[in-house]
């Protein structure tokens, strides 16, 4: 955490320092946000009641690339990807939103995003598969 970047007490043991020195700083309002998103989706999920599933509360990264048309979008999107080759996406959503004039349309392609921790492993839950489609018998 930079001494530009503020949280709420309660999470200001728990958020680390950027581990890179060159890393875009977050504004203070973007860390009370992402606190109190987490803090408004963890206290949902400890009042659920017990059921067939689990729930968890994650903070992932949301990478927004916008563009005139889907295909502008999803153009923007793979650069992004080719510039953060170590991101895994773990989702994502194509929307169409109102732009700049009233009547103009633009599209947003929004990524889920997470990057390997500091260990080099993946720091996210994706779709992954542990076996081979042919090990599970018939």
């Amino acid at each position: 955490m930079t001494k530009t970047q503020t949280a709420p007490p309660e999470a200001a043991a728990t958020l680390p320092a950027p581990a890179d020195p060159r890393a875009f700083p977050a504004p203070p309002r973007i860390v009370n946000d992402l606190a109190r998103d987490l803090t408004g989706a963890a206290a949902a999920a400890r009042a659920m009641a017990p059921g067939a599933g689990d729930v968890t509360v994650s903070a992932y990264t949301a990478v927004v690339c916008t563009g005139a048309t889907p295909r502008d979008a999803l153009l923007e999107a793979a650069r992004w990807c080719h510039e953060a080759s170590t991101a895994e996406v773990h989702a994502s959503s194509l929307a169409r939103i109102p732009g700049h004039r009233e009547d103009i349309w633009e599209y947003a392609l929004t990524l889920t995003v997470s990057f390997p921790d500091e260990t080099g492993l993946p720091a996210g839950q994706t779709h992954h598969c542990s076996r081979r489609r042919t090990d599970f018998g018939d």
